[in-house]
């Protein structure tokens, strides 16, 4: 379309040169030329530059041919469309060799971001998993948010969390927390050990007292006997038929802030929910809870979350993430976004 564009700038500015030259006697402006090929580099590279350069100039040689006084204006317009063209393409050029590097360090921090935020499993055992992510800042693939889904002796497990903060600090303690996540997941006997060794780990490298990260953990078995932890993070919403509910959880304090001892407040074991066939988890970052529109409003999660009954979790994900999108007029904070639908029987497991 580009291209397109500049192409018919540039034939539009050549024919309104040529109509003035021979359709009218008052109007003559050849030396307008000279900016016909700085027209066509907007889009082109140096090869469709010089050509163009080279019309331009033999057409106003050709217009001496019905003014002969103006050689010397039409060396002058020559010597300025070559220097145009020139400058032109050395200018391409650059745009290119940038484009080029720009092209080749997105690569590497793609390659980079999939392997601090794994891509998730569609299936594991009788759960049917999505994800999604959406950066605050433009053109990025991770933030501050984390997710990571693990299949273990334990039955599903998954995380989700926020890091207190943003920038490349808050990308780096994400690292942290899902390496250790990855790490210790299989062999945890708990979700309260699991949470112990993953602000162990948040610890050893922490260097800011004040940086923590909110964190839910959750477990599912294949029996739909779901377990919940949260370190200070927001309740799992569960979506049952139109009705939308929050999960119950045992509370913890956000890794980074328990006690030296691992102890993070919790007293008892989550409680355990049961799921019924077709029940879909969503668990998610305030970035997608807290979304405003103009007027100061919060994105009504709930309310959407059950128009979605029915609706399999990676459109669930995408049609809430799109419409938070929209509903904020785009993308303030990090937002993380985790569904899980449960599905009676076995199924498949993806590694």
């Amino acid at each position: 379309m580009t291209r397109a564009v500049a192409l018919l700038g540039a034939v539009v500015l050549y024919g309104l040169v040529v109509g003035l030259q021979y359709g009218t006697e008052r109007w003559h402006l050849p030396s307008v030329l000279v900016a016909v090929p700085a027209v066509v580099a907007l889009a082109f590279g140096p090869a469709v530059i010089v050509a163009s350069a080279l019309v331009a100039a033999v057409t106003r040689w050709v217009f001496t041919l019905s003014d002969p006084g103006r050689t010397g204006a039409a060396v002058g317009t020559t010597l300025v469309i070559f220097g145009i063209a020139a400058l032109a393409c050395f200018v391409v050029r650059r745009r290119e060799r940038t484009a080029a590097r720009l092209v080749s360090v997105a690569t590497v921090a793609e390659a980079a971001q999939r392997a601090v935020l794994r891509p998730v499993p569609a299936v594991v055992g009788p759960y049917t998993i999505a994800a999604g992510y959406r950066a605050a800042a433009r053109h990025a693939r991770i933030g501050g948010d984390l997710y990571a889904v693990a299949d273990t002796p334990s039955g599903l497990r998954a995380l989700i969390g926020d890091v207190r903060g943003k920038g490349l600090d808050a990308v780096a303690t994400a690292a942290v927390v899902l390496g250790a996540f990855h790490e210790a997941v299989l062999d945890a006997p708990s979700l309260g050990a699991l949470a112990g060794r993953l602000d162990t780990s948040l610890r050893r490298y922490l260097t800011d007292p004040e940086c923590f990260v909110t964190a839910l953990l959750l477990e599912a078995g294949a029996d739909g006997g779901v377990r919940a932890l949260s370190c200070g993070h927001p309740a799992p919403l569960l979506l049952r038929g139109a009705a939308v509910s929050e999960l119950p959880v045992g509370p913890g304090l956000p890794l980074g802030l328990r006690a030296p001892d691992g102890d993070g407040g919790e007293t008892v074991p989550p409680p355990v929910a049961r799921l019924e066939p077709g029940d879909t988890l969503l668990l998610y970052t305030d970035g997608l809870s807290e979304a405003r529109d103009g007027s100061g409003a919060f994105y009504p999660l709930p309310a959407r979350l059950a128009a979605c009954a029915g609706l399999p979790p990676r459109e669930v994900v995408d049609r809430l993430q799109r419409e938070a999108h929209a509903f904020a007029g785009g993308t303030a904070d990090d937002a993380a976004v985790l569904a899980l639908a449960w599905h009676l029987g076995t199924g498949p497991t993806a590694d």
